[in-house]
């Protein structure tokens, strides 16, 4: 059993430890994280059935020795799938053998619904660090699958091509390094293919910081 004292089990930032919400052993932050992953675990999971098949595949050609097609299916989702439902299963019947409850129906949703009544019972033992870690890692690793490699795009300085006056933005994807992938003007005017004359590739960045600094003198 834990203590008003004791800090959340789960991992923060140096400056952002939080105390566990007793008798959790977690801290309040990191309960509604933990039960929302929960919670959306059966929609991710129906999800993911429709990224089984990549996007523009059709076949992975004939089976040697066989006339037949096959469907290029994403072995990354299967995979994923396959863990969600052993994970919850597995944890759904902690609770059920060590609480005497009755076993919910084979299905995600119902495994799912079964362990959001049963939460606050499991953040309260000595193992959660395990069980918020399974719970969190599946969900996070099917938004990646199910969004792709979605562009995240942020300010970063003001144009430096004279007279233009507009602001910088890089594009950053999640798969990339922390670099970004590439740094264009909202306002930049466009060549006869449409094009962005104000745009910088990563093997232009270093003209480009020269250009902001002087810029700013």
């Amino acid at each position: 059993m834990t203590t008003n004292a004791a800090l959340c089990a789960l991992d923060h930032d140096a400056e952002h430890e939080k105390q566990a919400a007793h008798p959790l052993v977690v801290c309040t932050w990191h309960q509604r994280r933990i039960r929302r992953a929960v919670t959306e675990t059966p929609a991710r999971y129906a999800a993911l059935a429709t990224r089984l098949v990549p996007t523009g595949s059709s076949s992975v050609g004939r089976t040697s020795g066989s006339r037949d097609v096959g469907i290029s299916i994403n072995p990354l989702v299967v995979q994923l799938r396959t863990d969600i439902r052993n994970t919850v299963s597995t944890w759904a019947r902690i609770a059920v053998e060590e609480r005497g409850m009755t076993t919910p129906d084979n299905t995600i949703p119902a495994i799912c619904d079964f362990l959001v009544k049963q939460l606050d019972w499991y953040l309260a033992q000595p193992w959660t660090r395990q069980f918020a870690n399974d719970m969190t890692e599946n969900w996070q690793h099917s938004g990646s699958l199910i969004e792709g490699n979605p562009v995240r795009t942020f300010e970063v300085a003001d144009c430096p091509e004279p007279g233009c006056g507009g602001k910088l933005y890089a594009r950053l994807r999640p798969k990339d390094s922390l670099l970004p992938h590439d740094i264009t003007c909202a306002e930049s005017p466009v060549d006869d293919d449409g094009q962005p004359l104000h745009y910088w590739t990563a093997d232009r960045w270093r003209t480009l910081g020269r250009h902001i600094r002087k810029a700013a003198v």
